[in-house]
């Protein structure tokens, strides 16, 4: 009799945990999906860049920009000015492995270049 009852709760407790479980799954996969869709619906574009120039002349910055087209003609550019300085820096890689893996060709060229985190809105 007893085996009995201990087998009938184990059973039902077995069984709660199982719905809960099937539950918490069902809801795990519309939380997946919310958040799938507000990624699309966002405006933020994260990325990577490589800095190949920051100081305070203009001139070096386009130098320094020209000459990494010249050895990367199929990677884009950016010239910017944040006061009180100018930065040369390439386009926006989206994942980090894609920017090392152009940064381990640049910096045979361009010494002091690293890859930085971009978060736009």
């Amino acid at each position: 009799m007893k085996f009995k009852i201990i087998s009938l709760f184990f059973l039902l407790i077995f069984s709660f945990f199982r719905g809960y479980s099937q539950n918490s799954d069902t809801k795990m996969q519309e939380l997946l999906q919310e958040k799938r869709i507000f990624n699309q619906t966002q405006k933020i574009k994260n990325g990577f860049r490589i800095q190949l120039y920051n100081g305070m002349s203009q001139t070096r910055a386009e130098g320094i920009r020209g000459t990494f087209l010249s050895f990367f003609p199929e990677i884009g550019t950016h010239l910017l000015y944040e006061q009180p300085e100018w930065k040369a820096q390439t386009t926006t890689f989206r994942t980090e492995l894609e920017a090392y893996k152009i940064w381990l060709k640049v910096r045979e060229e361009f010494q002091g270049t690293f890859v930085f985190e971009v978060r736009r809105k």
